[in-house]
C-alpha cells in the first residue's frame, strides 16, 4: 500500500522569549523529537496528546506550514524541504482547523467552497462540478445559497471540509475540528470524516482530545513531549489504561468502566471500547 506520510528522525525546535526578574530570557523548545512514522494511503489515524505535546506541530508539518529543524517528512513522496514542491504538498494534504469561522472566507456557501479551486486556476466548468460534489459529500447541498454566518457550528465545519474537498486532496488533516462544537455537531463532523475515509479513500489524520472520536480511527498515535510513546489500534492502545493515563490522557468511558469492574474481580473483557460492547459483555455475564 502506498505511503501517504513518512517521517525520518523528524525534529522541530523553536525559540521563545520571556521576561524574568527584569531580564529577557530566550529558551529553545523541542516541539518534535525524532518522529518516525509511516501512514498509508486510505488510512484513518487519530493523533492524541496533552496540550503542548506536539500533535498540532506535527499536523502543520504534514501541510508544510512549518519545516523540520532536522530530519525529513515526505508527503506522497515529496520532501517538504523542497521549495519547488510546497504548492503540490499543500494541494495533496488539506487542513481543517478547529474554528470554521477562521477558514470560511465568502458570504455564500457555494462561493466559499469554490474559493480554493479558483485560486488553483481550475476552469469554471470544473469548479462547478467540484463544488457540487463536495457539498453533496458533506450533505450540505441544500444550503449552497445560504450565508455561512447563519449556519450551526457543525454545518459551518462541514462547509469548511467541503472547501478542502473541492481542491481534491489525497489526505486531510483535521486539527481538533470538533473542539468548538456541541455533541450533535461533533457527531455530524465525525460521520463526515468516516465517510470521506471509507467511501472516498481519503487519508484522514484526526488530531483530537475526544477519546470517543479516537476509537473510531483505524490507528491511534499518542505523542508526549514531542515523542511518539504509543502507536497501535484503538484496542491495543486504550486497553493499557494506566499507561495512557500516565501521559495525561483519558480512555473511552466504556474502557474505563471495564477497567474498574475488572479491578473488582468481575470477569469482563479489558478491551471494551463502546457502550454497545459494554452492554453485550454485561448481558453475557448473566
Amino acid at each position: 500500500m502506498e505511503e501517504m506520510i513518512k517521517t525520518k528522525d523528524l525534529k522541530y525546535k523553536y525559540k521563545t522569549t520571556y521576561e524574568e526578574k527584569g531580564k529577557t530570557i530566550t529558551k529553545e523548545i523541542t516541539a518534535l523529537d525524532d518522529i518516525n512514522i509511516s501512514i498509508k494511503k486510505g488510512s484513518f489515524v487519530a493523533v492524541l496528546g496533552h496540550n503542548g505535546s506536539g500533535k498540532s506541530t506535527l499536523a502543520k508539518h504534514i501541510n508544510a506550514l512549518v519545516k523540520p529543524t532536522s530530519g525529513t517528512i515526505w508527503v506522497k513522496g515529496m520532501d517538504s524541504k523542497d521549495e519547488s514542491k510546497l504548492w503540490d504538498i499543500r494541494q495533496t494534504a488539506g487542513m481543517v482547523f478547529q474554528n470554521p469561522d477562521n477558514q470560511i472566507v465568502a458570504t455564500i456557501v457555494e462561493e466559499d467552497v469554490a474559493f480554493g479551486p479558483e485560486n488553483l486556476g481550475i476552469p469554471r466548468d470544473e469548479i462547478i462540478k467540484r463544488v457540487d460534489a463536495a457539498l453533496k459529500c458533506v450533505s450540505m447541498e441544500k444550503y449552497r445559497k445560504n450565508e455561512p454566518a447563519r449556519l450551526s457550528g457543525g454545518q459551518k465545519q462541514r462547509v469548511a471540509i467541503a472547501g478542502v474537498l473541492a481542491m481534491k486532496p489525497d489526505c486531510i488533516v483535521f486539527d481538533e475540528p470538533t473542539a468548538m462544537l456541541d455533541p450533535e455537531g461533533r457527531k455530524d463532523v465525525m460521520e463526515t470524516i468516516k465517510k470521506l475515509n471509507k467511501e472516498e479513500n481519503i487519508t484522514c489524520i484526526l488530531i483530537t482530545h475526544y477519546m470517543n472520536e479516537a476509537v473510531q480511527a483505524d490507528r491511534v498515535i499518542i505523542i508526549d513531549d514531542g515523542r511518539i510513546v504509543m502507536d497501535g489500534t484503538p484496542r491495543e492502545v486504550f486497553v493499557q489504561v494506566d499507561k495512557v493515563k500516565g501521559y495525561g490522557l483519558d480512555v473511552p468511558q466504556a474502557t474505563e468502566i471495564a477497567y474498574e469492574l475488572r479491578k473488582k474481580g468481575i470477569d469482563i473483557p479489558a478491551d471494551i471500547m463502546t457502550a454497545e460492547e459494554m452492554v453485550g459483555a454485561i448481558c453475557r455475564l448473566k
